[in-house]
């Protein structure tokens, strides 16, 4: 009996401590699986046949993370490992791993690839803890990545000022050319265009030398046909007399002719003499001017250009300095005809001594004869030189014209080259100002985008570990679960070792009160334990207390209307109740991510307000929530109460009145 009355104690203790074994062992267990010591625990292992070195920096971090158990092998025997269990999953870093992380510098960029095979099977939450730890290392990477992409564009966007510089210092070099072009072409407009007024003198010279020589030339031959005629009638003078006034005609025609004769070589000598100072001019510009003009690049493949100073660099000065020389003789050669015509004239006074000087007369008139002769055929020679001459000044002249002409154009396309390099390097040096300080934003933007956000984490009611976020949970379905045993193992006594607890006291009020005290015992010991071994941040010692207490009670409320009332079809209904609370009471995975169905049962389930209840005296206190689910639970503790006082008083009395 003794044996019997210890071994009754010995149940009751642990059905006492059912809520605290339930909920500390699985809490204990998974209270901090994400921290150290637990999760480096997770074996991995990593297959490295990158050629480069990133791969090697890959398994370094993923070391000195802390995050993983990390072990090295060939490709076979990390594969063998995975089927076999001995790896949760595989990381595998390709040959041209590094190659392709180096590539972002280049033209051509290739994403570098790191395959990760997890095996799901072996534990499908073990492939999402590898799986987020592989996303930080790919994320480091991209940032590695990123800064030094940013770093080669950063290096590449501040030099531009200083090659925009250099491009200011050529501009400045262009603009000093460009100036002395169009200084160069002003002085050389000039030049051409006095060429070109000197071209057009001596063509007018030419044009008035090639008249007034067709002038003379007419006399020439007046001269010569008179001498011929003076040198006929004197062979004649067989009779003197009868042709003494036949020779005062000829001497007279003689003597106009010698006058015609001495206007047109008067002005053959003038126009030859400027004919000679306007080639000497046109010489030394073909000697000064020629050789600039065809060395610019703006001019030296200009034809007309070309064809002028080829002409003059081929005149043949010596054609007018012969003129001028033939000028000169004429003069001699007249002044010999006029002082024979002026001996001729006097002469004629003295007719009678004729046939005295009749031997001198003919001698005279054959010399002037053949003077004339010679005279006349030199002055066609000449003739024929000056209409060349006059055609080719013509040439020049026209030339020169083109001359101008093409630099007038040139002047103005070197002005207006010289205006827009002084207006781009003015533009260049004003951008060159405005990209100083545009660059200037650059600086720094590598290690900038390395990391260019930072989240800074500023939890609001922060939880402190994985065991601390689930013991509300654990700890409602710890009670639930003490509640439904409590019953289960002392309602049910059929050697009725538990009296007062058994199905066979009829005083049910009594029995519900003892059901109550129970549960209350239960949940201290629950507190206190959990206190003792867990490493709990309870925000209010009393209010932890307080609620535990009433958890139990109010879960004890409803196993007593369940159970009393219904029987086995209770126990069942309370285990299902059990099972809907795991799912829809909101205590692991928000209660917006479950079945809609579940999500609807959420409101009526009495676990989802102890859940929170428990959160206000473990996690931090919020005096307004906590108000509002202590009345929650409170109310449904109320109300099943006082169900079941009625339902007891109902009871008692169908009792009493069966006696």
């Amino acid at each position: 009996m003794k044996n019997n009355n210890k071994f009754k104690y010995v149940i009751m203790i642990a059905v006492l401590i059912i809520p605290f074994m339930y909920s500390f062992f699985y809490l204990k267990a998974y209270w901090n699986p994400y921290g150290e010591g637990n999760i480096d625990n997770l074996p991995v292992a990593i297959v490295n046949e990158d050629i480069g070195d990133k791969g090697n920096n890959i398994i370094k971090n993923i070391k000195d993370s802390k995050k993983l158990k990390i072990t090295v092998l060939d490709s076979i025997e990390a594969e063998n490992g995975l089927n076999n269990g001995d790896y949760y999953a595989i990381i595998n870093i390709p040959k041209d791993f590094t190659s392709n992380l180096e590539s972002a510098k280049e033209e051509e960029k290739i994403h570098p690839t790191i395959t990760y095979s997890p095996n799901q099977k072996s534990n499908y939450l073990a492939s999402q803890i590898i799986n987020n730890v592989v996303n930080v290392v790919e994320k480091n990477l991209d940032n590695e990545v990123n800064k030094e992409i940013i770093k080669s564009l950063e290096d590449n966007v501040t030099s531009v000022p200083d090659k925009l510089s250099t491009i200011s210092d050529g501009f400045t070099k262009l603009n000093n050319g460009t100036k002395k072009l169009e200084n160069g072409t002003s002085s050389l407009k000039n030049g051409a265009k006095s060429l070109n007024n000197g071209a057009k003198t001596l063509f007018d010279g030419s044009n008035t030398l090639n008249t007034n020589y067709n002038t003379f030339n007419d006399g020439i031959k007046s001269l010569k046909d008179g001498a011929n005629k003076l040198n006929t009638e004197v062979k004649k003078l067989d009779s003197i007399s009868s042709s003494v006034d036949t020779l005062k005609n000829g001497v007279s025609t003689l003597k106009s002719g010698s006058n015609v004769y001495a206007k047109g070589l008067n002005s053959y000598v003038t126009g030859v003499n400027k004919s000679l100072e306007l080639t000497e001019s046109l010489v030394n510009f073909d000697k000064s001017i020629c050789p600039m003009l065809l060395n610019l690049d703006a001019t030296k493949n200009n034809p007309e250009i070309i064809k002028v100073c080829t002409m003059l660099s081929s005149m043949d000065t010596s054609s007018i300095s012969t003129l001028k020389t033939s000028g000169k003789t004429l003069t001699s050669k007249y002044s010999e005809i006029n002082n024979g015509i002026s001996t001729l004239n006097s002469s004629l006074g003295k007719l009678d001594v004729v046939n005295d000087k009749l031997a001198s007369l003919q001698k005279g008139v054959n010399s002037l004869s053949d003077g004339a002769d010679n005279l006349y055929s030199n002055s066609l020679k000449i003739n024929n030189g000056i209409n060349s001459l006059n055609n080719g000044i013509f040439t020049l002249y026209k030339g020169t014209n083109d001359l101008n002409s093409g630099i007038s154009t040139l002047y103005n396309g070197a002005s207006t080259l010289n205006s827009s390099v002084v207006k781009a390097k003015k533009d260049l040096d004003n951008n060159i100002n405005n990209t100083k300080k545009e660059v200037k934003k650059a600086e720094g933007l590598s290690n900038y985008s390395k990391e260019p956000v930072n989240i800074d984490t500023n939890p609001v009611n922060e939880v402190l570990s994985y065991g601390t976020a689930f013991s509300p949970m654990f700890i409602s379905i710890a009670l639930w679960v003490g509640s439904l045993m409590a019953y289960m193992v002392l309602y049910y006594d059929k050697e009725e070792k538990f009296k007062i607890f058994g199905i066979n006291n009829k005083n049910h009020l009594q029995r519900s009160i003892a059901y109550h005290a129970f549960i209350s015992i239960s949940a201290i010991i629950l507190g206190v334990l959990l206190q003792l071994f867990l490493d709990f941040n309870i925000t209010n010692t009393l209010l932890y207390y307080i609620v535990l207490i009433l958890v139990a009670n109010t879960f004890m409320a409803i196993m007593n209307f369940l159970i009393t009332k219904f029987g086995d079809v209770g126990k069942f209904i309370g285990l299902i109740i059990l099972v809907l609370q795991l799912a829809a009471a909101g205590g692991t995975f928000p209660i917006e991510t479950v079945t809609k169905g579940f999500r609807w049962l959420n409101p009526v389930l009495p676990m989802t307000y102890t859940n929170k209840l428990l959160k206000e005296v473990l996690i931090t206190f919020e005096k307004n929530l906590f108000t509002k689910y202590l009345l929650i639970t409170l109310g449904i503790l109320i109300a099943f109460a006082l169900i079941n006082l009625v339902l007891d008083l109902i009871d008692k009395k169908k009792i009493k009145n069966d006696k």
